[in-house]
């Protein structure tokens, strides 16, 4: 703890911000939304007025709220911002112009990286909400091939229909879990190497994925917990010399 501390803020230690999209949906421990995910403080801005199909559309027309709540979020004082829909990847580059602190934006931004690590033979599986949503845009803005990856997506879920794009206020987590494995189960077949969520309200049920597809998982949290790994201060030497 250092011996002289300065102010300006209201409160303090805030690590990472995450921007919210005008949702009162239920959520649960890996959810971004949730702050018991993370082992570090988090702290939210709720994008009010920001309408969820500007990130389905890719229509910029109040990228004024996404650039006011972050600088928000950045006045708090955190190192890292991020949100709490895959979705926001277009939106990327027009969020850096305006901001001093990283900004992360979509889980989809993993994919071009594990493609570099994986066995040519194996791909990455996605799953989405929603596999009607994911525009050429969005692969585009992570730089992914749609041709070069597997998609799953929770369609077919009535649960997941029900609390995420109906915004129904009870979740049935069993439900849930169930249309999450039936999603991931039908990737089971192809020469997977792993498996990223582009859906941050998949996240929750990572370990269930990971179980019925014996491959790695990757999400959003993942991203988030990566980055700020690079903060952490941790002493090597003191550990081996005696």
């Amino acid at each position: 703890m250092k011996n002289k501390v300065s102010g300006g803020l209201n409160s303090y230690g805030h690590i990472v911000g995450i921007l919210m999209n005008d949702s009162t949906i239920p959520r649960i421990p890996g959810d971004p939304g949730h702050a018991e995910t993370f082992p570090f403080p988090v702290t939210y801005e709720v994008l009010k007025g920001f309408p969820f199909e500007d990130l389905i559309d890719i229509n910029k027309d109040h990228i004024d709220i996404l650039i006011k709540q972050s600088k928000a979020l950045q006045k708090k004082g955190v190192s890292l911002i991020a949100t709490d829909c895959g979705l926001f990847g277009p939106f990327h580059t027009d969020l850096r112009k305006h901001l001093d602190v990283p900004f992360i934006g979509s889980a989809l931004d993993i994919v071009p990286l594990l493609q570099k690590f994986l066995p040519q033979n194996l791909k990455v599986g996605l799953i989405t909400g929603d596999t009607r949503i994911l525009k050429p845009a969005h692969f585009k803005a992570s730089g992914i091939d749609p041709d070069s990856v597997f998609i799953a997506g929770m369609e077919n879920s009535s649960e997941f229909n029900k609390v995420v794009i109906e915004k129904h206020p009870k979740l049935d987590i069993a439900n849930m879990r169930q249309g999450v494995v039936d999603a991931a189960k039908s990737l089971s077949s192809k020469n997977l190497g792993a498996v990223v969520l582009e859906c941050t309200n998949l996240i929750s049920y990572r370990i269930d994925i990971q179980k019925e597809l014996k491959v790695p998982v990757f999400d959003l949290v993942t991203l988030i917990e990566f980055f700020i790994s690079g903060f952490r201060f941790q002493n090597f030497q003191s550990q081996f010399i005696r």
